[in-house]
């Protein structure tokens, strides 16, 4: 388990951690207080939906002399359950307005899916080469979701360049999908601040969530490819503090991201050298042998990862995709050299 930051105030902002029970650890909620004389108390991000969670962030706003019935505004980076989970109650308790990204509704449906969806997903997943065994332990963290993941209708769907009006405090509304399709960052201008959700994290990097679409005929979203589109889209912001969801506040958001790019090259790198030797291989043998330790008990997180890289690869010339029984296989065409990735990969789909 990560050593967690702390409750810790920032002029206005205050972090918020919560314990989310999942190996990643605490979630970080911000509070934005008021400016004398209003009543104006916003919340960005809430938590898992648990009893615990509840009262670390009621105990954490009674440190500045608030509670949860305080909140005028719940702001949403996205709707996964670490971020969205409590904001049912919160906004009963409170009566206070809920605000996010007009594609949230994608991370509620993954989270509580139809039965159709699922029959869905299963056949995507064996075009990976997974079976029905594995979809099954990929997805087992759903049975227990209606229990921690209470979500709520949005008040106002956001959009990129929104600007939410709070007093001496405005912030913008930047989109930044790729961790998932509703990921939003908000910017305040004046102060230089930024709250980054899970697109910028302070010790790991994000897990691009792999999509599968809503039916056979929908385009798949590149995930990875996305989400180096949306870190592009916020490196010329001149952000002195970013505040994430996970870790310590990030001082340098242009050193983060060229050491996440790094880190891509070299696992693109490294499932060129896969395939190399192996010859051409399903997703899920990739995963295999990429993740020789994790691929079974991560499995969902893993698929992501190798899908997203398998995409940057094909997209950029350097892998070859062919259909046998059913299954995608990927055999290389090249390897990219260093640097070389970023500059060749087309952004567009």
């Amino acid at each position: 388990m990560r050593e967690q930051p702390g409750i810790k105030q920032f002029g206005r902002i205050v972090r918020l951690p919560t314990p989310t029970g999942y190996d990643f650890g605490d979630i970080n909620s911000y509070a934005i207080l008021p400016e004398p004389g209003s009543d104006e108390l916003v919340l960005i991000d809430t938590g898992v939906g648990r009893e615990v969670c509840w009262q670390a962030l009621e105990t954490g706003l009674a440190q500045f002399g608030f509670a949860i019935k305080d909140i005028t505004l719940l702001l949403l980076t996205h709707g996964h359950t670490d971020h969205f989970g409590q904001s049912a109650r919160i906004k009963q308790v409170s009566g206070c307005e809920v605000w996010g990204h007009e594609a949230i509704k994608a991370s509620v449906h993954r989270y509580l899916p139809t039965a159709d969806q699922i029959a869905r997903e299963k056949v995507f997943f064996h075009g990976l080469g997974l079976s029905d065994a594995m979809y099954d332990k990929a997805y087992k963290y759903r049975k227990h979701m209606h229990k921690v993941y209470k979500p709520c209708e949005l008040d106002r769907e956001l959009s990129d360049g929104d600007i939410i009006s709070i007093k001496g405090f405005e912030l913008e509304t930047i989109h930044t999908p790729g961790h998932c399709p509703e990921e939003v960052v908000f910017w305040q201008a004046e102060t230089q601040q930024m709250f980054s959700g899970d697109h910028l994290l302070t010790n790991i990097t994000p897990v691009c969530l792999l999509h599968v679409p809503e039916s056979p005929e929908d385009e798949r979203i590149h995930a990875l490819t996305e989400y180096y589109q949306s870190t592009d889209k916020v490196i010329p912001y001149d952000a002195k503090y970013v505040y994430p969801s996970h870790g310590d506040v990030i001082y340098d958001h242009l050193e983060l991201i060229a050491g996440y790019k790094l880190s891509t090259e070299r696992r693109l790198l490294k499932i060129s050298r896969i395939l190399e030797k192996k010859g051409a291989l399903s997703p899920l043998a990739v995963a295999q042998q990429l993740f020789p330790k994790v691929w079974e008990s991560q499995l969902y997180a893993v698929m992501s990862e190798v899908m997203g890289h398998l995409d940057m690869l094909a997209d950029g010339g350097y892998a070859d995709i062919t259909e046998r029984g059913g299954v995608l296989h990927y055999a290389s065409l090249s390897v990219p050299e260093p640097g070389a990735a970023f500059g060749v990969v087309s952004l567009d789909h």
